[in-house]
């Protein structure tokens, strides 16, 4: 059985694997919290370590 989606770590629902984003420090961003932690059109400020990261990296699955 397949392990269930992450959990959002700002609204604590499960999230989609494919719309969301990541984190080193092991936290989950759903797609509609992404914008509430955007620095500009490219990168997000981890809300629990502080990191900024590119939004396209951050993602598991990315557009090639």
């Amino acid at each position: 059985m397949a392990p269930p989606p992450p959990n959002c770590y700002i609204c604590e629902k499960k999230s989609s694997v494919e719309k969301s984003y990541y984190c080193i420090c092991d936290i989950t961003i759903c797609d509609t919290c992404i914008n509430s932690v955007k620095k500009n059109e490219s990168t997000w400020i981890c809300p629990n370590c502080k990191k900024e990261l590119m939004l396209e990296n951050s993602k598991l699955f990315r557009l090639t």
